[in-house]
């Protein structure tokens, strides 16, 4: 016993390591660079390295408690910032799959939509020269391309963000195929569940996690802005990065869920003593399961 948690405290350690501290010393050494340069000298290095180089001719700064102090404060701030960049991504994380259900999220929802029908609108009108014979070009044979793949899987925007239309339309597919709301049913069935499926869950879940978390540290740099311009651009640029890597591991997260009732309802049902044979609809054994359940 005393292995295991030895080991577990190490893994956590680690973790901690990779996503808190490391990450939390350079958004600490960005705001160093912000105090320092603030926007009238927002490039100038030589004033940073001059300094460094006062610090280090200074006798305090030879000090070893001096350095410790330091060293000190500099992982406290570190630590403080990422758990302040963690409890930000679960605020993006409620953002993202928020239902939309009043205002001003419901405003967000309606603009998708009107977006949506806009570039419809104009996809028809390029398929219109097409037919006429006009061959399409540029912005037009991209408004074509961009409603071919509508064709092909419409979606039309449920949800305030994309992040939160994968999840709405994994758990309607569900419920349109199993008659199952997932709410109630998925601790059961994650019991159930083979390890192998469980990890890649567990894995896509964490990207997920992580992706969030990188939009906190997004908030916590645009707000070096305020002393330091070009923290704005650097927030812009994690912000898009965390965004592209949330809907990935989004879409992977809702993907996986869904094999996971498709493959193993029925094992749930097994469980919960309801009886269906091979010939029973799906749409019947999942009904059943939730009656056991309510």
């Amino acid at each position: 016993m005393s292995a295991l948690l030895t080991g577990i405290g190490t893994r956590i350690a680690e973790r901690w390591l990779q996503t808190v501290v490391l990450a939390g010393l350079l958004w600490v050494a960005a705001l160093v660079i912000s105090v320092r340069l603030g926007h009238a000298h927002p490039f100038d290095a030589g004033r940073l390295s001059a300094w460094l180089d006062e610090i280090a001719r200074d006798r305090a700064g030879r000090s070893f408690s001096a350095v410790a102090l330091a060293v000190a404060s500099g992982l406290l701030a570190a630590g403080a910032a990422g758990l302040a960049a963690g409890s930000l991504g679960g605020a993006f994380q409620r953002l993202w799959g928020a239902t939309g259900a009043g205002p001003p999220l419901s405003w967000v929802v309606r603009w998708r939509r009107r977006s949506r029908r806009r570039q419809a609108e104009r996809a028809r009108r390029a398929i219109a020269r097409t037919s006429s014979g006009r061959r399409p070009g540029g912005r037009l044979a991209h408004a074509y391309a961009r409603h071919a793949a509508r064709r092909r899987k419409p979606q039309r925007p449920e949800r305030p963000t994309r992040i939160g239309d994968l999840f709405h339309r994994a758990a309607v597919r569900v419920h349109r195929r199993h008659a199952l709301d997932l709410e109630p049913a998925w601790p059961r069935l994650w019991a159930l569940l083979p390890e192998t499926l469980r990890a890649d869950i567990t894995g896509a879940r964490q990207a997920y996690d992580s992706a969030a978390r990188l939009a906190g540290w997004a908030v916590l740099y645009a707000a070096l802005a305020v002393l330091w311009w070009p923290g704005a651009l650097v927030a812009a640029a994690v912000l898009a990065t965390a965004v592209g890597r949330a809907r990935v591991a989004a879409s992977l997260l809702a993907t996986l869920v869904e094999t996971a009732v498709d493959l193993h309802l029925t094992d749930l049902a097994e469980r919960l003593g309801v009886r269906g044979g091979e010939d029973t609809p799906a749409g019947e054994l999942g009904r059943a399961v939730a009656r056991r359940l309510a």
